[in-house]
This record gives structure tokens, C-alpha cells and sequence, in this order.
């Protein structure tokens, strides 16, 4: 029983030693400091982070959804729309049909503040608008027919928010 004492106690001795031996290292390591912060600055509209300023996330969220249905009002109201398209006969006989659409999945949008007192907020749609074509043997062909994308128009459009709505 002696014997055992000894050894587990030798154990137990070594075992902590050969830890406290590997954590030497760990304690040397460099160590970051974490320096209080300036508590004279005080957080306003100006300098506070964007994903702080609840108000302008809000806002974009808003501005966001208004652009979705302001964009699907001009697409529907141009005056090349697909219900107003244009059909045009060539010197060949054949027709060619376009039409103007706005591409919704190209739709971006940002809202900023304003240093205007009544216009807090000021928003920016930015869209690309397609020319769409096709060609048949007769306008109703060139309706049926399948259109594609012949140039793009970037276009960009400011609103202001005034009065609870966008403008």
C-alpha cells in the first residue's frame, strides 16, 4: 500500500507538472489591450454607424417597397409598353415589333439624410430599362413571337420623403 502512495503521489506530481510546463507558453503570449473608449463623443445622426440609425433602416425598408411599386407604374404606364408596342413593317415585308420594360430585378435602391429640416430623408431608384424586339411575318406573329433584350437604358430617379410619403 506504501508503494502505491508513492506512485500515484509521483503521478499526480508529474502530471501537474508536465501542465503547468505546457501552459508557460500560453501565459507569454501577446495579450490585445482593449482601451476605453472616448466617452466625450457623443452619438448623433452624423457619425453614428449605419446599421445603428434605426430611423434610416426603417426608411430604406420603406423606400424599398415604394420603388417596387413605383417601377411596376412605369412599366405599366410607358408609352412603349408591351400593350402599346410598336410594330413596324420592314423593306423585306417582315415585321418588327418593340417595346420598352423595366427590368424589376435590377432595381437598387439607397436612402441618405437630408440636412433639410422638412425633408428628412432622400431616396435614390436606380433601374435598367430593356428595348425589347422581335420579328415575324405579321404583326400577330411578332406578338407571339419570342422577344429579346436589344439595348439597355440606365436610369435614375430622386425622391424625397416629405409630409409621411415619398415623393
Amino acid at each position: 500500500m506504501h508503494k502505491f502512495t508513492v506512485y500515484a503521489t509521483l503521478a499526480v506530481f508529474l502530471t501537474g507538472a508536465f501542465f503547468a510546463a505546457s501552459a508557460l507558453p500560453c501565459r507569454a503570449q501577446d495579450v490585445a489591450a482593449i482601451a476605453p473608449g472616448d466617452a466625450t463623443t457623443h452619438i448623433n445622426t452624423k457619425n453614428m454607424p449605419l446599421y445603428l440609425d434605426e430611423g434610416l433602416v426603417a426608411k430604406n425598408a420603406d423606400f424599398s417597397k415604394f420603388a417596387r411599386v413605383r417601377a411596376k407604374a412605369l412599366d405599366r404606364n410607358h408609352r412603349l409598353a408591351r400593350s402599346r408596342m410598336q410594330i413596324i413593317k420592314q423593306a423585306d415585308g417582315s415585321f418588327l415589333a418593340r417595346y420598352h420594360a423595366i427590368d424589376m430585378d435590377s432595381i437598387v435602391t439607397k436612402v441618405s439624410r437630408s440636412k433639410s429640416k422638412t425633408i428628412p430623408f432622400v431616396g435614390v431608384m436606380r433601374f435598367c430599362e430593356l428595348v425589347m424586339e422581335a420579328t415575324g411575318e405579321s404583326p400577330a406573329a411578332c406578338r407571339a413571337a419570342e422577344f429579346t433584350p436589344v439595348t439597355v437604358i440606365p436610369n435614375r430617379q430622386i425622391f424625397s420623403y416629405k409630409k409621411g410619403t415619398w415623393q
